[in-house]
């Protein structure tokens, strides 16, 4: 008889749909910019810290900027900085 393991360990995900919740929380803290995600997510009456948790992190995924935004941005160009020896200009160069 052939045993098969389980995945290791935890499971991603609950499941559980929080979008109106995400979307209230995104509403708070559009209304009170002050307030950071968690302060906000009590404020909502969630106490649970395995709730909180939950939907600071989806949150957070909701809220990332996507790539699309990064490559609309203006990119930013690394200079060496004005000196007259080639060493010390190099050491500066990222």
């Amino acid at each position: 008889m052939m045993k098969t393991n389980g995945k290791r360990g935890r499971p991603k995900g609950t499941g559980i749909d929080d979008s109106d919740r995400i979307a209230r929380l995104a509403e708070l803290l559009r209304l009170h910019p002050d307030l950071k995600p968690t302060t906000a997510i009590r404020v909502m009456g969630f106490s649970d810290p395995s709730a909180i948790r939950r939907l600071r992190d989806k949150f957070k995924l909701v809220s990332r900027p996507s790539a699309s935004a990064y490559a609309a941005a203006p990119q930013l160009v690394a200079r060496a900085p004005e000196t007259s020896h080639p060493d010390l200009a190099a050491r500066h160069v990222r």
